[in-house]
């Protein structure tokens, strides 16, 4: 028998799981796991330890994803990558530094270089090559986030910190903050320029990283990206991202852009931290401990780093605040009027509810204030039950709407209060990093890893017994009562009765449409732990009179994750519902009755009371209640080798080349567990034991085989004296991929840069990059699912499009009628999706070309700005209902597409009965924006003051979407600019002060004026926009007795509070929702 998991034992779990984990990963490595790759960047200060690194990530296109309400924010240091002087790259002793300080020594040597003219000269190994270039030679735009500013604005989560810093990362098919996908909770992907975070590759230390996306159609992604929330924020160094041009590269997914996270793998010292963060109404409460320790050994040939983190994140609902607890949505007005859409304040359903709505039949509507079906008061009033069940009170709303699914006001169901703000998590990360130089010639590294996380989805969509979303009698379906249940007083049945005969129906049973929310509220939680271990060598040596370096490197990582959820059981219900009194008096289930074949929590049948909200006994919740269990298991091992060197010695400088072979493999499996799958009925047809449809196990995997290489060719050089070329520089890459499931892609990269002085630089390159299908878009069976979306004939929709006069004749040919409102824009309609085995590979062309400027005459500026295009064909499209339905009706060869026999249409209600979905590479996308970003570094000296007045500074990081817009097929043209998640413009800037031990930010956070619907004209909508949107935060700091620090952060200073109307996306305006919060940090290191 199953047994409810209660907090002690979800701890527990929690940390036995870490304690026998993290002995396996940190205590016997080899073991457990196969060998791997070593560090990405050489900023060691060792001979020849230069370092190598492939890639990978995510999904369909993520073109629901606005829904789940995440944002865009910006970058606060986002600087050119930090050069590391050749000289450096000699022999010497890695220095002693923290963190923080290894931030601090990046920028004092930034200035130093641009002070002294020397900044474009020196050779640097950044993410986006292999290759060591000179800075000035750079063809790509690379900015880079510190551990400085980590740490400065309190950030415990890297993939959140990149949201919020820098703008050209877009909304994410899922993190902690808004609704969670239906396995995974509290997983977060990064997702650069809202292209989908199966399209951003995400890098740790320059290799692969295991993905712990679930391989079912249910998850949140579809693709195979990488968990932010494993990565550990106290060891992070930089984190660097390169846009468009990492597939040559590192392989498949960087079609948008890399992330590669540097860890500090030289860090030699102790320091302890411990964080606070809290709002001014005591809600989104959170801390974290972490523990770093490194030491050095063998007079500096060796070094060992460990680090330790902690966080905790307390849970909380959308009805806990009055923003997203306002329950505000759009809907079709009741009356005519100027607008097709107003907007509702304290939307409720109004067809069930918590306490239930008994019917005399098996439908119930309130359209346009009119009840039909319900139990009605003498005045015509449709009665629900009142909270504890012994009486029927009338239902209320303060005013209809065109639909007969919502009200606004009232005492109807209140959605808001059923779904996740943000997830209830906990989180450990163990790493350990090591390095030893054997001879002057060869050099080992090693990186294991641990993580553990326990995520709970606060609440979720109910368990529904409603005409609304079923037959009565059938799953999901109102629940047939009889007139006689023991629980109905003499009251609520006789009023029962007379309405049943008064409408000449039957009175022996009625009809209850509820939301079983104190039976189900619909939380999970996600368990999951991840091993990873890298392990590689590398060395150079003389051939030819020239110097090579090569490498080889290893990468094993494995994720698990099972996701577990209370579930009500159909059988059980009815069975406990359906309650008697028996001779004795007391009340009982009616004799005669079947248990399901699923265990529950309890095998003897105990009644239940429905009537009134929490008035059921616990015995016969248990009675009905099953525990559900996925589990989902990922794997990856991935080697490479690479040598790399100069061929010849051109005027300008070396002819530099890199050849290499990758071979990676990667293997998913997904148990969906008993629950899920099912009852197998003999004709192999599957009857849902619950709420969920049935579930298929998913399993697959596929390998590669990888060839590649890059050449950095100087062609002038500052020595040469060119007159009117200080430098010339072109850069190439290629890279072969043989995919098992998907056959031979090329992959390739040419940029140029061209500096006419040493002040400026432009540079641009052309890649043609790649994204291979993931394994549940390949191989997930076909399934039952639930869908919604917008109808193109329905009201509201008709003139949307980019086509509205071929839609609106196709919905004529259709015959749908004019006014028509759909309920499939309101509520789900049953249907079939799964995955597709003959999908191929995804192609982008993209383009880069910008300036980069840093003037001698002000020492201490940094200005870049680039433009980026990226066009991607036969983009693998997760088609819901609402791209096939656009894809036929948008189209001018109506009825005869292949789309318009993807769904069925009643020919007499005109509703959606039917459809398929599924993956396709169907869809095109196209991305066109600028970004830029600003830094300058100014002592106070500079102007007057005296050397010890101290430092200021400033960055900024600025996107402007020109055009991004995507489609299905023929399909209409849908524009993904604009949107509460995408506002067309989007800065961050940070103003600087530092004085000795002291210092402080202020930061100023910008979303530009954006549409609540893109793809509707603002004419349809009562309030069509959200205006723009500041934002400012504060840190101040202390370092005192030179070994203790104290944070401390404010958000949103000003308690803003979100845009009107409160229907954006919830990252986006994640600090108005919140409203005023504060951190506080306390670290000692020694």
């Amino acid at each position: 028998m199953a047994r409810a998991v209660s907090l002690s034992s979800r701890k527990i779990r929690f940390f036995a799981g870490t304690i026998l984990g993290a002995s396996l990963e940190l205590v016997l490595p080899g073991a457990a796991y196969a060998a791997s790759e070593t560090p990405a960047v050489n900023t060691d200060n060792r001979p020849g330890t230069v370092a190598q690194t492939p890639a990978h990530k995510k999904t369909t296109h993520g073109h629901s994803r606005m829904t789940r309400g995440q944002t865009v924010r910006t970058v606060t240091k986002s600087t050119p990558v930090t050069p590391v002087a050749a000289s450096t790259q000699a022999t010497g002793p890695a220095p002693k530094t923290s963190p923080a300080a290894a931030s601090s020594t990046t920028t004092e040597r930034t200035a130093a270089l641009a002070e002294t003219g020397q900044g474009g000269t020196e050779n640097i190994l950044v993410t986006g090559s292999r290759l060591t270039t000179n800075s000035i030679s750079e063809v790509q735009p690379v900015t880079t986030m510190d551990a400085e500013q980590i740490r400065k604005r309190g950030y415990t989560n890297v993939g959140l910190a990149l949201m919020q810093e820098n703008p050209s990362f877009g909304v994410p098919d899922n993190s902690p903050i808004g609704s969670q996908g239906s396995n995974g909770a509290g997983q977060t992907y990064v997702n650069m320029y809202n292209l989908g975070s199966q399209r951003t590759l995400t890098l740790v230390n320059g290799h692969r990283f295991v993905s712990s996306a679930t391989s079912s159609i249910f998850g949140s992604v579809s693709g195979s990206p990488v968990d932010f929330s494993m990565i550990p924020s106290a060891l992070v160094k930089k984190v660097e991202t390169v846009s468009v041009g990492g597939a040559p590269v590192y392989g498949s997914d960087a079609i948008a852009g890399t992330v590669n996270i540097k860890m500090d793998d030289r860090y030699q010292g102790i320091k302890l931290d411990g964080q606070s963060g809290w709002s001014q109404r005591l809600q989104d409460i959170n801390y974290r401990l972490s523990l770093a320790a490194g030491h050095h050994f063998d007079h500096d040939k060796g070094s060992i780093v460990f680090g330790a983190e902690y966080n905790q994140q307390f849970g909380m609902k959308d009805s806990d605040t009055p923003w997203t607890g306002a329950n505000s949505y759009y809907f079709s007005r009741a009356t005519s009027g100027p607008y097709s859409y107003v907007l509702s304040q304290g939307s409720r359903e109004p067809t069930y509810t918590a306490t239930g709505i008994p019917t005399i039949k098996d439908g119930y509507a309130n359209k346009y204030g009119v009840n039909y079906d319900g139990i009605r008061s003498p005045t015509g009033t449709s009665m629900i039950f009142s909270n504890d069940g012994k009486s029927l009170i009338p239902e209320t709303y303060n005013h209809a709407t065109n639909s007969s699914t919502n009200v606004a006001g009232g005492n109807g169901f209140a959605t808001a209060n059923y779904d996740n703000l943000i997830v209830d998590q906990q989180r450990l990360a163990l790493t350990s990093l090591a390095h030893y130089d054997i001879t002057d010639h060869l050099h080992a590294s090693w990186e294991g890893w641990y993580g553990h996380t326990l995520s709970t989805n606060t609440a979720h969509t109910p368990y529904y017994s409603a005409y609304a979303h079923g037959k009565a009698g059938a799953k999901n379906g109102s629940l047939i009562m009889s007139t006689d249940n023991p629980y109905l007083t003499s009251e609520e049945r006789t009023t029962i009765i007379n309405a049943l005969a008064q409408a000449k129906q039957s009175t022996d049973t009625f009809y209850l449409n509820r939301a079983n929310t104190d039976l189900y509220s619909g939380a999970y939680t996600t368990d999951e732990q991840l091993f990873r271990t890298v392990a590689g060598l590398n060395g150079d040596f003389d051939f030819l009179h020239r110097n090579f370096q090569w490498e080889v490197s290893g990468t094993y990582g494995r994720s698990l994750a099972s996701t577990t959820q209370n579930q009500i059981v159909t059988q059980n219900l009815f069975n406990a519902v359906n309650a008697v009194r028996g001779s004795n008096g007391a009340i009982t289930c009616a004799p005669g009755y079947t248990n399901a074949t699923i265990a529950t929590k309890s095998e003897t049948c105990a009644p239940l009371d429905v009537f009134g909200v929490n008035q059921a006994s616990q015995q016969a919740v248990n009675y009905v209640t099953a525990v559900s269990r996925t589990n989902q298991v990922n794997s990856q091992f991935d080697i490479v080798a690479d040598v790399k060197g100069k061929i010849i010695q051109l005027p300008a400088g070396a002819l530099s080349f890199v050849l290499g072979y990758e071979h990676r493999r990667e293997g998913f499996q997904f148990n969906p567990g008993t629950f899920k799958t099912g009852q197998i009925q003999a004709d192999g047809t599957c009857t849902p034991y619950g709420n969920s449809v049935c579930e298929t196990a998913v399993s697959g995997a596929y390998h590669t085989h990888e060839a590649f290489g890059e050449l950095d060719a100087p062609l002038i050089s500052p020595q040469m004296h060119v007159a009117g070329v200080y430098n010339l520089a072109l850069h190439s890459a290629g890279r072969y991929v043989y995919n098992s499931m998907t056959g031979g892609f090329w992959t390739w990269t040419a940029g140029a840069a061209y500096s006419p002085t040493r002040d400026i630089t432009f540079r641009g390159n052309y890649t043609r990059s790649l994204r291979a299908p993931s394994v549940t878009e390949l191989f997930a069976p076909q399934a039952s699912v639930y869908d919604d979306g917008a109808d193109p004939c329905d009201y509201g929709s008709i003139n949307g499009g980019s086509h509205p006069a071929i839609r609106a004749a196709n919905c004529a040919k259709a015959g749908v009628p004019k006014g028509f409102v759909s309920r499939i824009s309101s509520s789900s309609v049953l249907g079939t999706s799964g995955g597709n085995p003959h999908l191929q590979n995804e192609a982008a062309n993209s383009f880069t070309g910008g300036v980069l400027i840093r003037p001698r005459p002000v020492s201490g500026l940094m200005i870049q700005a680039d433009y980026v295009d990226i066009l991607i064909k036969h983009e693998i499209a997760d088609l819901s209902i609402s791209d096939v339905m656009d894809a036929c009706y948008d189209s001018a060869s109506y009825p005869s597409n292949s789309w318009c026999n993807q769904f069925t249409r009643d020919p007499n209600t005109h509703e959606i009965t039917n459809f398929t979905e599924g993956y396709y590479n169907i869809a095109s996308e196209h991305f066109r924006g600028l970004q830029a970003s600003l830094r300058y570094d100014m002592p106070l000296t500079k102007v007057g003051f005296s050397p010890d007045a101290g430092e200021v500074g400033v960055s900024l990081n600025y996107l402007h979407q020109f055009y991004h817009a995507y489609q299905v097929g023929s399909g209409s043209l849908q524009n993904e600019l604009g949107g509460s998640g995408s506002p067309k413009d989007n800065f961050t800037a940070n103003f600087n002060y530092t004085r000795g031990p002291l210092y402080f930010q202020w930061q100023m956070m910008y979303y530009g004026k954006s549409r609540v619907s893109p793809n509707v004209p603002v004419s349809e909508y009562e309030y069509p926009y959200y205006n723009q949107y500041f934002l400012f935060n504060m840190t101040t700091g202390y370092t005192f007795l030179k070994h203790y620090n104290a944070n401390f952060v404010m958000n949103n200073v000003f308690d803003a509070r979100p845009q009107f109307p409160y229907t954006g996306s919830t990252s986006r305006y994640w600090e108005g929702i919140i409203g005023r919060s504060f951190k506080l940090d306390i670290s000692a290191e020694f």
